[in-house]
């Protein structure tokens, strides 16, 4: 009485059903349906958890939208909306982890084997890196309407990958102009200079289907090299990426023409082999007044399913420069004074560098003749060593970045 053909967003349906009916390797020399469900429904339960149930063994979301209902589907998508700090509030972008006690090292998945006509388990191990350093986590899970070794396996891989690859969550507050547009299930790209180390977005000021002219070249990192790519929000609402041949101040030049010239005020996202953007998959999107909306979103790794299915490996995604090897400081130099401290002649050795920029700690290692070496961290290009006596001082300066990792010695 409540859920008629014309409240199902057939479209979703079909999409849904393509995906799940793709054959791929059962693990065994053969080919089945990526997902199947053999069930028999035998009480009588709320509609709407059915469809949820029967939604996850296929790992869809069902969502009441508009007055109908549609399936979005964890499958391989392209992000088709873009984030910057120019679209979003003032608060920008929150960021959350999933608890260490979430994350499974082994998965028993139980599913029902056709031949025993019994329960039977598929159990996958994580890496064991990873078992080394969280130890023995056993999740069990249930298959619902799994007869098959092969679905049962790949589904315990799904939840393994999530709860390693996929562990953080964003939050952040968007205006109508996006908060109408995006919808649970929607792949976003979000450059975020807070955690990328560089500016790679925000408003269009002008634009023709080659060029893109930007708000602001002076606080933007707008780099030609390494094979740059450029990403714009269409007039109509989608997102096209396009390759850049040539950067001259704000205008950015493209390969090729994009199929509409973006509207001024518009967004743009630049990325390169340097520095790309970091995919969210939306999971909520709320109405908190009549203009402001709050999206979550959780880390979207698109290769996963070659992974998960093929056993392919993952090139890591390289979001932020602020983890790069930082060069060693340059002019390193040092002198030898004596100072008054309590009215008491002290001699201090004062070690000075060069600042390198972007640099905001130091590791400085030292040691007196053949003594042991000692190690301190200065947050200021230099150095002072209290106490200094006659005989030979070894010295060397090391710059660390947001991970703390040295640079070459200078």
């Amino acid at each position: 009485n409540h859920i008629i053909d014309s409240n199902l967003d057939l479209f979703s349906f079909v999409t849904a059903s393509k995906f799940s009916n793709t054959l791929v390797d059962d693990g065994f020399g053969g080919q089945e349906a990526r997902f199947a469900c053999n069930i028999n429904i035998q009480t009588s339960v709320e509609a709407f958890t059915v469809i949820n149930t029967l939604s996850g063994i296929m790992r869809c979301m069902p969502i009441w939208s508009e007055g109908a209902l549609l399936l979005t589907q964890d499958s391989p998508k392209d992000p088709s909306y873009l984030f910057t700090l120019a679209n979003v509030g003032p608060e920008g972008f929150s960021y959350t982890g999933s608890s260490l006690k979430t994350r499974s090292t082994v998965v028993a998945v139980s599913y029902f084997n056709m031949e025993t006509r019994d329960l039977d388990y598929e159990e996958v191990e994580a890496e064991a890196a990873y078992r080394s350093k969280y130890g023995l986590h056993v999740k069990r899970v249930k298959a619902l309407g799994c007869t098959s070794r092969g679905q049962a396996r790949r589904f315990a891989k799904a939840i393994l990958f999530a709860e390693q690859r996929e562990t953080e969550a964003v939050n952040f507050s968007v205006s109508m102009e996006s908060g109408i547009v995006v919808r649970p299930g929607t792949i976003i790209n979000i450059a975020d200079p807070a955690r990328s180390g560089v500016r790679r977005g925000g408003r269009i000021a002008s634009a023709t289907t080659t060029q893109i002219t930007v708000d602001d070249s002076d606080a933007t990192d707008l780099s030609d090299e390494n094979n740059p790519k450029l990403s714009v929000i269409l007039p109509n609402g989608t997102v096209e990426t396009k390759n850049v041949t040539a950067i001259l101040g704000k205008v950015i030049t493209l390969e090729s023409a994009l199929t509409q010239a973006p509207n001024s005020n518009s967004v743009w996202m630049l990325q390169n082999d340097t520095v790309s953007a970091q995919p969210f998959r939306v999971m909520s999107v709320e109405e908190r007044d009549n203009v402001n909306y709050g999206i979550s979103a959780l880390a979207y790794v698109n290769e996963k399913y070659a992974f998960i299915e093929d056993g392919e490996t993952i090139t890591p995604q390289q979001i932020s420069i602020l983890n790069l090897l930082k060069p060693p400081p340059i002019g390193l130099s040092a002198n030898e004074v004596i100072v008054l401290i309590n009215n008491q002649p002290v001699s201090k050795l004062i070690v000075r560098w060069q600042p390198v920029t972007g640099v905001s700690n130091y590791m400085v290692n030292y040691r007196f003749d053949d003594n042991n070496i000692v190690s301190a961290t200065s947050s200021s290009p230099d150095f002072e060593i209290f106490n200094t006596k006659v005989g030979s001082y070894e010295v060397s300066v090391r710059s660390l970045n947001a991970a703390l990792e040295p640079s070459a010695t200078a």
